[in-house]
Order: structure tokens, then sequence, then C-alpha cells
């Protein structure tokens, strides 16, 4: 089967309290023309947010066994495989994950298993930010870090209850945080689902990085934390088998401090990008689009997290470039 066959997925994220099953409501509302299958995840035994979601058929699909990203096992695989097989049925996929779900275990099973990204392609992960309470959740916990850190898109919602300097101010923060996402915003009377709807992942690290030359790297700090972001930008070919193996060996010791790792590479001898991000322990490597022949192979790589040393991260990478022997 062609991946080019498999069905979009989209998964909504964000703190507890930052709007989702609104958010969730509006973007059903938009895509009226299309049918989406909608996975709500619920935490606890009685399902609440499904009684609120705005769904014109039956393609809404509960699990309240506890935090989605806590249980993946076989009754999530076994809902893709049902929902596969209704494939005519529904158009996309969107998952909507609890308050305190950390969507990078939610969207692993659509980058590193080896199987399911042929029937499903995952586009982008949005999350909410509430305004009014995002500094405080920043200060007080993990899952709204990395939550920020992982997604596409932040979208920070209930703008109509801060002044646009605060506004602005939030913006700033998130870019901090995570500067490969898009930051946008709206709120429950106004998203910009037309503008989310043009955003896919896989073409953020491209859109986000700059051209240049030879190596280079910022470095930000979140002023709650000590967060780092590191992007690094090199001319000189890799090679595959020592970058994945360098990068896993770095995961299985350091993934605590680590939220997320994004690139594209240029491989040596290959004609395709290759996109390799973690998925929190796991390396997930995947082919991206064919490199255009006018264009400069320069690849670009972004970490995020806490204390982070950009010289040692720039060795490891220089001892990843291809050797001729």
């Amino acid at each position: 089967m062609s991946v080019t066959a498999a069905k979009p997925v989209t998964i909504i994220t964000g703190f507890l309290g930052a709007g989702k099953t609104t958010f969730l409501n509006g973007l059903i509302a938009y895509k009226n023309t299309e049918k989406l299958a909608v996975i709500e995840n619920e935490f606890g035994l009685e399902g609440i947010d499904g009684q609120l979601v705005i769904c014109a058929d039956d393609k809404l699909f509960e699990l309240s066994n506890g935090c989605l990203c806590c249980t993946l096992n076989e009754d999530f695989y076994s809902l893709l495989e049902v929902l596969w097989e209704g494939r005519e049925g529904f158009d996309e996929l969107v998952i909507e994950t609890t308050g305190i779900a950390n969507p990078a275990s939610v969207a692993a099973p659509f980058l590193t298993n080896a199987n399911v990204p042929y029937y499903y392609k995952l586009k982008r992960v949005i999350c909410l930010v509430d305004a009014r309470n995002i500094e405080q959740q920043l200060r007080e916990t993990d899952e709204a870090r990395n939550q920020i850190s992982f997604s596409d898109i932040l979208l920070i919602t209930k703008t109509d209850m801060v002044t646009a300097e605060q506004l602005a101010y939030i913006g700033k923060l998130l870019k901090g945080i995570n500067p490969l996402a898009v930051v946008l915003s709206g709120h429950r009377e106004c998203y910009p689902f037309a503008e989310i709807y043009q955003t896919s992942r896989n073409a953020i690290v491209e859109a986000k990085s700059p051209k240049v030359a030879n190596r280079t790297f910022t470095l930000q700090h979140h002023q709650h934390e000590d967060l780092v972001s590191l992007s690094f930008n090199f001319n000189e070919p890799f090679d595959l088998q020592l970058l994945s193996h360098r990068l896993t060996v770095f995961l299985n010791f350091q993934a605590k401090d680590v939220y997320r790792v994004k690139g594209i590479f240029n491989i040596h001898e290959q004609s395709q990008k290759i996109i390799i991000q973690s998925v929190m322990q796991d390396l997930a490597v995947a082919a991206g689009d064919i490199w255009a022949e006018d264009t400069e192979r320069n690849s670009r790589i972004v970490f995020i997290g806490k204390n982070l040393n950009p010289a040692g991260f720039e060795k490891m990478l220089r001892q990843c470039f291809y050797r001729h022997i």
C-alpha cells in the first residue's frame, strides 16, 4: 500500500483548561464538508468531554481507561485497525489528548512503528496555550513544557482576555521554548483554521531554519527553567548509521533532559532528505522529499531541553560526518 493513501492525522494537545474541546468543536464545524474520525481521550472512568463534542455522525471514539499516553496498548492499535477497515467513511483522524498527556507518546505509533505510517500519516501536533495561565503552568508543571516543546503549532487561546502587549510577550515566550513551532492565536469565536491546515510538520524545519554558508547555532534560555534551544546548520554530508547510533545512545542516557530533537539531514549518497526526530527515548528516522538540484544540501537540526551544552552537541554531530576511507 502506498504511503500516499494514508489517512492524515492531527493531534490536539494542551494543558488542562486550555480549551481543547472548544477548539475541537470549532474544527468539526470548519471541516463540515469532510468527515472526521475523532478519538476523544478521557482521564478517569466516566467520560465527560465526549458529551461536549458536537459530532454529526458516529465517528467519535472514547478511550476512558486512563491517560492515552500511559495506555498505548493493543486497544489503541485495535482501534486504528477498526478505523482503517472503515476508512471510506472518514477523511481525517483527529486525536484529542488529556490535559496531562505527553504528545510525544501519543505520536509515537505514527512515527516509530514500522507499519502504522503506511495507513496513517501524522500531519501536525497542535498545542493549545492558555494565554492567562501559561506562565504559572510553565513554572509548576513539566507537562505544559513537554507539550509546547513537541508540538508543531502553538495556538494561544483566550486571546480576548489579555492585552495586545501580553499576547506579544506570550508569543515571544513560546518561541523561546520551541523555535521550530508556528505560533498562532485565537479564541472560541475566531480560530485560524486556514493557517493551521496550511502547516505540515515535515515542512516546518526547512521553513524555520536559516540557510547559511557553514555551521551555526543559536542559544536561548527560558526564564522559568534552565531551558535551552540549540539550532545547528551544517554543509558537510552525514553518515546515517553513525548519526542514528550516536543520537540513540545520547537519548538513552539523556532523554529526561531533552524535550525534542528534530532535523533534516543531507546523507551521503542519498537523493532524499532524511528526517530524524526524537519520540520520548526513541529515534524516528524517515525519508523526506528528494533534494532539488538547485538547492544547497545543508543539514539543520534543533535540540530543546534543559542544561544543554552547545559545544558538546557540535562535537557529537561533527563526529557523524561521512568520512572517505
